[in-house]
């Protein structure tokens, strides 16, 4: 099996409920929304080819047991095989999609994180299949309009993370959850900037 890679690196996860463990990163090639805030626009390209062996031998130069499959939009990319191929070597496996595009597949942790962009497709930006199999939801808020778009029947935990830890933004978002408290939704900012690692 091919895969498009925008990269390998070996970090700690510095955003959503799995901040802070250490994790080994596939960047998938490719994005089908590709949002003006993006902060990876470098995997929008088409990558480099790499087939399932080369990215396990990769992946097994780390110590981690971690391993987050991001992009772009790693939907875009048949994941089945490449996440098999990792459960059977006992790794840990989060994916983080836009939820646009749909694959039935099991991973240890789905972050789904919806963008304004892609309510071209759907009424709240995501395939509702997402709904029942999302660990949690993740929406980058680059103004106000952005907390409109919350599909309010998520039960999962929702974190709601400022574009570029913009502090205005932070302040706007913990005015609002400070006047309508939710139980499942959280300000997180993005670690990895905020300590400056990759």
């Amino acid at each position: 099996m091919i895969y498009y890679i925008s990269e390998v690196f070996y970090s700690l996860q510095g955003e959503g409920l799995l901040q802070g463990i250490p994790v080994i990163f596939i960047r998938l090639a490719g994005c089908n929304l590709m949002c003006g805030f993006c902060d990876t626009k470098y995997a929008w390209g088409k990558g480099k080819k790499k087939d399932l062996r080369e990215i396990i031998r990769e992946i097994e130069k780390h110590p981690a047991n971690w391993v987050c499959i991001t992009g772009g939009e790693p939907f875009l990319q048949e994941l089945s095989p490449l996440l098999d191929s990792l459960k059977k070597r006992k790794y840990n496996v989060s994916v983080e999609t836009n939820g646009t595009i749909w694959q039935d597949i099991r991973p240890d942790w789905l972050t789904v994180s919806p963008k304004r962009e892609g309510c071209l497709y759907f009424r709240y930006g995501y395939d509702e299949r997402f709904l029942k199999i999302a660990n949690e939801f993740k929406y980058v808020i680059t103004d106000r309009n952005d907390l409109k778009l919350i599909d309010r029947r998520v039960k999962v935990p929702i974190v709601l993370q400022p574009v570029d830890n913009n502090i205005k933004i932070a302040k706007y978002i913990a005015g609002f959850l400070k006047k309508h408290p939710k139980e499942n939704w959280y300000l997180r900012m993005q670690m990895h900037k905020l300590i400056d690692i990759k």
